[in-house]
C-alpha cells in the first residue's frame, strides 16, 4: 500500500489526503500515517515553504504577515527508484 501512495504522490499535481484516500479506498488518517512513514523512510521529502512572505502582497502594507506556509511533498530519488522497479 505504501508503494501505491508513493505512486499517487508522484503522479498527482497536488497533495490531497481526500483524493488519495478515495482513489485507494483509505481514510484520510490512514493516508496521513502512510505519508509520514514514506517521509521517515526517505522516499518522500516535506517542505513547509517559507513562514514569511518572500514578497509583499498587493495592497497590503504589512511586510511580515501571518501567512500559513503550504505543505509540499516531493518524491525523492530513492522513492523514484522504488517506483521504477
Amino acid at each position: 500500500m505504501l508503494k501505491e501512495i508513493l505512486k499517487e504522490l508522484y503522479t498527482s499535481k497536488t497533495y490531497s489526503k481526500s483524493s488519495i484516500g478515495k482513489s485507494l479506498n483509505l481514510s484520510e488518517n490512514m493516508v496521513e500515517d502512510m505519508v509520514f512513514q514514506l517521509i521517515r523512510m526517505g522516499y518522500v521529502e516535506e517542505d513547509m515553504g517559507s513562514p514569511t512572505c518572500e514578497s509583499k502582497c498587493r495592497g497590503c502594507t504589512v511586510s511580515n504577515c501571518n501567512v500559513t506556509p503550504i505543505r509540499m511533498l516531493s518524491v525523492t530519488e530513492k522513492g523514484k527508484k522504488v517506483l521504477n522497479k
